[in-house]
């Protein structure tokens, strides 16, 4: 029964582990994402701080590279430029791709 009880111990640590790691690619992606966009559209303060707040503020679940886009398309129509969803999504998974090189650079930092 121990050896039973030690695996699924060692089975929810890793699923544990594997979600937080999911979670910190996420928001790292993310984070990168809205930098980006402030990049691409010159924000300047309090309006890049606040377009990365709002992104990081995007439920996460089911669904979530959706909602990210969809609300990234809305502030950049906002701003007088309609990026074909088909670029944002191409742009978040460059971020993605940089996010998971930085997080096994420094796995330390959100």
């Amino acid at each position: 029964m121990t050896t039973f009880q030690d695996r699924e111990r060692a089975f929810e640590a890793k699923y544990a582990h594997d979600e937080e790691l999911r979670f910190r690619l996420i928001a790292r992606r993310d984070k990168l994402f809205a930098h980006a966009a402030v990049e691409q559209l010159g924000l300047l303060e309090p309006a890049a701080g606040g377009l990365v707040a709002s992104v990081l503020a995007v439920r996460d679940g089911p669904g979530h590279d959706g909602r990210v886009i969809e609300h990234m398309a809305g502030v950049y129509a906002k701003h007088g430029r309609a990026d074909a969803a088909a670029k944002l999504y191409a742009s978040l998974e460059a971020c993605s791709e940089q996010a998971q090189a930085q997080l096994l650079e420094h796995p330390d930092t959100v």
